[in-house]
C-alpha cells in the first residue's frame, strides 16, 4: 500500500467528506475545527482554481454520487476548510518507499498492563510504508470494478489466452465478441457471462447438459487499487491507496493504528456523505472477526472518533487494562471482555475508584473522587443488579490472602520431606513426621521445638522429644493444631564438623574434614601424595596444646613408598592437627643462562653450579671468535635490567667484581668489532662517524656540524658499548654520544639573565660618563 502526501485538492475532497460525516453525530464528537463558522462555495472554488464542473468531476473520481455531490457543495466552503486546517500538515516529503520492511516503532509497553490500553497492542508494530497488494486470493463475493486485470484462457477444440482489463465503464473487450460489462460482478457471475458471449462464436461451446468441445477458464490477475481517506484519531491521518480487496483493519494498519485517544469501538466508514458501518475492533482482537467486516471502496473515508468512555481494570483479573465501553456496557460486560476474574481473585468484593462526575458533585457535598465496593460474586452470578460504570472509573479485583487455613508446616535439615501439609483433626506430632517421609539418618530426635500460633495471633513454643513422639508417649506426640510449626534439627545444625590441614610439598595442599579414625598417612592420601621436590624423611605435626603453650610439634618419620609409612599410619589425628611437609634442600631444578654474538659455540647453557661466573660461561662457549668486540659485551639480567661489565677484565682476573656470578635467566652478547661512534641529540646534523683513536669528544661534535642552540653543553654523555656512562673522555668504538638540549623555560632563563646584565652594565657606564663630565 502507498501512503501518499496530501495535496490540496486531497486534502479538500478529505474534508468535504468528513464534514458531511460528521453532520449527524452527536456535538462533542465533532471537531473543534468543524465549529468555526462557514464560509461560501466561491470561495473554494477561488482558493483551488477550479470550475464547479471540474470539482464535481473530482468528487466523482472519489466515489461520490451526484446526490451526494450536491449535499457536499450546498453545505459550503468553509466547513471543508475548516475541516482540512485541523488535518496535520502534510510531511514535505512523502514517505513512500519500495521498502516494505521499515517499521513504525510504537510506544513499548508499559512495565504495568493496566496502565495501557487495550487491543492497541495489534498496531504495535505496524509497517511504516505500503506498497497495495496487487496478487492474491480474494473471497467468492469479490466484485469486480475498473482496474482489475482477468486471465481468459480457452482450451479444447479452440486454442486462446487473453488478459482482459476492465475499463472505467466496466466493461471488458473480446475479440470478434465486442464488450461485455463486468462492474459489480463476482469472478464466476463474470466467467459465465463471458462464456454466454463466447458461445456465439465458438461453436465448442455448449450449453449445459451438452458435450462441449471447448472449455473457458476465467480467473482473476492483478487487483486494482483504491484510494481511501483515514481520518480522525489516528496515528498518521491521510489519504491511502490500498488494495481493492482490503477491509477497515488494512487501513487502519496501513495507517499506523487509532491513536491512544482514538476508539476502538466505533471506527466507521462513510460513503457517499453517510456513515454506512460502525466497526467494533475488540471483535476482531477477542474473536477474530476481521473476515465478517464490511471491504472499503474507492473514496470511503475511515474515521475513528476519540474515545468518550474508559475504565481501568487491574488486580486478579485475566486481562487488566484501560477499557474502551459502548453505551449501555456495565460491569458484567467489562468482565466478560476482559476474560472473566483470576482463579485467585476475591469474589466477595471488588472496588471501584470513581472520579465522580461534574453534574453529581453537588449532591455529594464536593466530594471529587469516592470509593464503591462492589459484591463481585453476586453481580457476575446476575444475583445483584449489574453496576453502572463512569468515564475514568478503575476497577481493581482483590486476591485471596497468602495464609493458608488448613495447614500445620516441619522444617529442618533432620526431616526427609519438609513444607506444608494439610490439617487433620486429631493428627498427631508422630503423623506429620510420618507425613513428611519420616526423619533422617543424622536427625538430632532428643529434642524439638514446636511453634503455636494462638487465636489472638500470639506464639508460643512448645519442646517435645521427636523419639518419644515416634514411640507414641503421650507426654511428647502433641495433637497438633492449624498453623503449628514443627523444626527437627540435624546433628551437624548442633556441632561444628572438625577439620585439619596440610600445607607445605604435597600435590594438593588445603583443609579437609576429620573422619573417625584417620591419620596422618590417610590425610597425606586426601592430599595427593609427595611432591616431587619433598623432603620425604620426617613430617612435622602442629597440634592444639594446653594453655600457656600456644601449640605442640610431632615430627613423624616418612617414605616416599606411602605404604611404608608405618608410624604415619600409627599417627591418629586430632581436631585442628596441621601437618607441614618441608621442601628437601638438595633437589633443585636445572637452571639456563643464554651466550649470543661472536662466541664459538652460542645458545643456552644450564648452569653447573651455584657460583658459575661470566668468564666460566664465555669458555664454555669455547671462547671469542675473531671478529668478537669484548669490550662491548651487553649484560642483562631477567627482571633487572642491563648491567654493564668489563669482560676482558673478567676474563683476565677471575676474581675482578666484572667476573660476576651467573644467575637463571641471565644473558650475555658478544657484538661484533665496530669501528664507528654515533651522534645524536641536539646536534645540527646528527651522524655516525668513523672511530679516531684517542679523539675526544668534540672531535666527533664536529663531526656532526657542532651544536644546535638549545644544545646543553655540560650535559653531553658517552655511552661505552658495555652500558658504561660517563662525562667527556675518549669514546671507544661503538660508542654513542648523547647531546642532550635544554628545557625551553631554562633558554627564557639564560635571556633574562642576559637582559638584566647589559642592563646593569649600561646603568654603570652612564653613571660613569656623568662623574667624568662633572669633574670637568
Amino acid at each position: 500500500m502507498k501512503r501518499h502526501t496530501c495535496s490540496p485538492l486531497t486534502s479538500l475532497l478529505a474534508s468535504l467528506l468528513l464534514a458531511t460525516s460528521l453532520a449527524p453525530l452527536p456535538l462533542h464528537a465533532q471537531t473543534a475545527s468543524a465549529r468555526r463558522g462557514a464560509a461560501d462555495t466561491r470561495a473554494l472554488l477561488a482558493e483551488t482554481g477550479m470550475s464547479p464542473e471540474q470539482l464535481r468531476a473530482k468528487l466523482r473520481e472519489a466515489g461520490q454520487s451526484d446526490a451526494a455531490i450536491d449535499g457536499l457543495l450546498q453545505q459550503g466552503s468553509g466547513t471543508a476548510r475548516r475541516a482540512a486546517s485541523a488535518r496535520p500538515a502534510a510531511p514535505a516529503e512523502s514517505p513512500a518507499t519500495t521498502d516494505t520492511t521499515a517499521r513504525v516503532a510504537r510506544p513499548e509497553p508499559a512495565a504495568d498492563p493496566s496502565n495501557e490500553p487495550f487491543g492497541f497492542e495489534i498496531f504495535h508494530w505496524s509497517p511504516a510504508t505500503f506498497e497495495p497488494l496487487s496478487y492474491g486470493p480474494v473471497d467468492a463475493d469479490y466484485p469486480l470494478g475498473p482496474g482489475d486485470e482477468l486471465a481468459l484462457t480457452l482450451w479444447g477444440d479452440d486454442q486462446l489466452a487473453l488478459t482482459l482489463s476492465v475499463s472505467r465503464e466496466g466493461l471488458v473487450t473480446l475479440p470478434d465478441v465486442g464488450q461485455i460489462g463486468v462492474s459489480g460482478l463476482t469472478i464466476e457471475e463474470a466467467r459465465a457471462r463471458i462464456r454466454a458471449a463466447l458461445a456465439r462464436v465458438y461453436s465448442g461451446l455448449r450449453p449445459a447438459g451438452q458435450r462441449s468441445t471447448t472449455f473457458v477458464s476465467l480467473s482473476l490477475g492483478k487487483l486494482r487499487t483504491i484510494q481511501v481517506f483515514l481520518l480522525g484519531q489516528v496515528v498518521r491521518p491521510g489519504a491511502y491507496t490500498i488494495s481493492s480487496v482490503s477491509r477497515v483493519l488494512n487501513a487502519l494498519y496501513a495507517a499506523g493504528g487509532p491513536a491512544r485517544d482514538g476508539s476502538l469501538r466505533d471506527v466507521r466508514i462513510v460513503r457517499g456523505g453517510e456513515v454506512v458501518a460502525h466497526v467494533d475492533l475488540y471483535d476482531v482482537v477477542l474473536g477474530g472477526a476481521a473476515p465478517q467486516m464490511a471491504r472499503l471502496q474507492n473514496g470511503d473515508v475511515v474515521f475513528v472518533p476519540a474515545a468518550e468512555r474508559r475504565v481501568r481494570l487491574s488486580g486478579a483479573a485475566r486481562r487488566t487494562g484501560i477499557y474502551e465501553l459502548r453505551e449501555g456496557e456495565q460491569l458484567r460486560d467489562l468482565m466478560r471482555i476482559a476474560g472473566g476474574p483470576l482463579a485467585e481473585a476475591e469474589l466477595e468484593r471488588a472496588q471501584i475508584d470513581r472520579v465522580v462526575p461534574a453534574s453529581q458533585r453537588d449532591s455529594l457535598r464536593g466530594q471529587g473522587r469516592i470509593a464503591v465496593d462492589v459484591p463481585l460474586r453476586a453481580v457476575l452470578a446476575e444475583a445483584a443488579p449489574d453496576v453502572a460504570l463512569f468515564d475514568s472509573d478503575s476497577l481493581t479485583l482483590f486476591t485471596l490472602p497468602d495464609r493458608r487455613a488448613n495447614t500445620v508446616h516441619i522444617t529442618g535439615r533432620g526431616i526427609n520431606k519438609p513444607g506444608y501439609y494439610q490439617y487433620r483433626p486429631g493428627m498427631r506430632v508422630s503423623d506429620l513426621i510420618a507425613l513428611a517421609g519420616g526423619p533422617t539418618t543424622d536427625a538430632y530426635l532428643e529434642h524439638a521445638l514446636l511453634t503455636r500460633t494462638q487465636a489472638d495471633s500470639t506464639r508460643l513454643s512448645l519442646r517435645l522429644s521427636p523419639q518419644r513422639a515416634l514411640e507414641k508417649s503421650a507426654s511428647d506426640d502433641l495433637e497438633m493444631q492449624v498453623l503449628d510449626d514443627l523444626s527437627i534439627r540435624s546433628l551437624w545444625d548442633l556441632r561444628d564438623r572438625q577439620q585439619v590441614s596440610i600445607h607445605g610439598m604435597v600435590r594438593n595442599p588445603g583443609t579437609f574434614e576429620l573422619l573417625d579414625g584417620m591419620t596422618l598417612a590417610d590425610l597425606l592420601m586426601k592430599a595427593g601424595g609427595l611432591a616431587e621436590d619433598a623432603y620425604a624423611v620426617r613430617a612435622e605435626l602442629s597440634r592444639v596444646a594446653q594453655w600457656p603453650r600456644l601449640a605442640d610439634t610431632l615430627t613423624v618419620a616418612l617414605d616416599r613408598d606411602l605404604t611404608r609409612c608405618t608410624e604415619a599410619a600409627a599417627t591418629a589425628l586430632r581436631p585442628h592437627d596441621a601437618v607441614f611437609i618441608r621442601r628437601d634442600p638438595g633437589f633443585v631444578e636445572q637452571q639456563y643462562v643464554t651466550i649470543e654474538g661472536e662466541v664459538k659455540f652460542p645458545g643456552t647453557y644450564a648452569l653447573m653450579r651455584r657460583d658459575e661466573r661470566v668468564a666460566d660461561l664465555v669458555r664454555r662457549a669455547g671462547g671469542l671468535t675473531d671478529l668478537a668486540y669484548a669490550r662491548g659485551v651487553t649484560f642483562r639480567r631477567e627482571n633487572g635490567g642491563k648491567l654493564a661489565i668489563d669482560l676482558p677484565q673478567a676474563m683476565r682476573n677471575a676474581r675482578a667484581a666484572a667476573n660476576i656470578t651467573l644467575q637463571p635467566g641471565d644473558s650475555l652478547r658478544v657484538p661484533r668489532f665496530t669501528p664507528t661512534v654515533r651522534i645524536e641529540g641536539a646536534v645540527q646534523s646528527p651522524v655516525t662517524a668513523l672511530y679516531r683513536e684517542g679523539a675526544g669528544v668534540g672531535f666527533y661534535i664536529t663531526q656532526a656540524s657542532g651544536f644546535r642552540q638549545e644544545a646543553d653543553r655540560r650535559g653531553v654523555v658517552v655511552i661505552s658499548p658495555s652500558g658504561h656512562v660517563r662525562r667527556g673522555g675518549h669514546p671507544e668504538p661503538g660508542s654513542r654520544i648523547i647531546v642532550p638540549a635544554r628545557e625551553l623555560d631554562e633558554q627564557k632563563d639564560h635571556l633574562k639573565d642576559f637582559s638584566t646584565l647589559m642592563s646593569i652594565l649600561a646603568s654603570a657606564a652612564t653613571t660613569i660618563y656623568l662623574v667624568g663630565q662633572s669633574a670637568k
